[in-house]
């Protein structure tokens, strides 16, 4: 099984967006840790677009949506968005949404993302990369339905880390399928990081004698792996 994999950078411009039929709903507060879930739909929907702006100090990411059969939505999809760390990124899932080549993505600098739709065309991920620690919240907007997250950075330092990386996976689905399938070490529960066609498994350690004890305990199960250490806001190396 292949995987389509896209990076795209948005447009910082100003996006005035109605927040129609939101007073009965509770304003969404930023976090920095964990993640959003909420929506009803299951199926049935399309990602007509990605668009990017500003609201305040914030960087806005807004997901147009709307039915296969080209209604409009009226009902948000199931959705996740998760806040992970090293590096720093958001990760969006949402079921029963596709992504097809007529989605519409703004070009130009904001956000960058990789987007992860095995061959049906659905959506497996969205993995958007920030540029340090931060903080978000997700908006749902109603008529039409979609889905607004807002990302602002965060006085945080950012330490050193050490990644052990699994060597084998060539292409997203052999690291998913890895990930899913794979029989590993206890303590060892590695992540994709999918930057465009370059895709690493890895998993994030505190300290260089973790990473270590780690990276004999794959290679004596037969893994190859490799240790790097970075600094927590720079993306893995390949």
């Amino acid at each position: 099984m292949s995987y389509q994999r896209g990076i795209a950078l948005g447009i910082m411009l100003a996006l005035s967006i109605l927040l129609c039929g939101a007073a009965d709903k509770k304003p969404a507060e930023f976090t920095s840790i964990g993640s959003f879930k909420g929506g009803s739909s299951k199926s049935g929907m399309l990602l007509e677009g990605v668009r990017f702006g500003r609201q305040g100090k914030a960087t806005r990411m807004v997901l147009d949506l709307a039915m296969t059969d080209g209604s409009a939505a009226t009902k948000h999809p199931v959705y996740t968005v998760e806040y992970r760390e090293f590096p720093y990124r958001l990760v969006i899932r949402l079921e029963g949404v596709n992504f097809s080549p007529a989605t519409k993505v703004q070009s130009s600098p904001a956000l960058p993302f990789s987007v992860v739709t095995p061959p049906d065309g659905s959506i497996k991920e969205f993995q958007v990369f920030l540029g340090g620690p931060s903080e978000f919240k997700v908006i749902e907007i109603d008529d039409p339905a979609k889905l607004s997250i807002d990302v602002r950075p965060i006085g945080t330092d950012i330490p050193n880390i050490y990644s052990v990386q699994l060597t084998g996976p060539a292409n997203a689905a052999e690291a998913y399928a890895l990930i899913e399938q794979g029989s590993f070490p206890e303590g060892f529960m590695p992540e994709a990081v999918v930057m465009g066609s370059v895709v690493v498994v890895e998993q994030i350690f505190s300290s260089a004698s973790e990473a270590a004890r780690m990276d004999r305990m794959l290679q004596e199960m037969g893994y190859t792996c490799i240790i790097n250490e970075r600094r927590g806001n720079e993306l893995p190396q390949v």
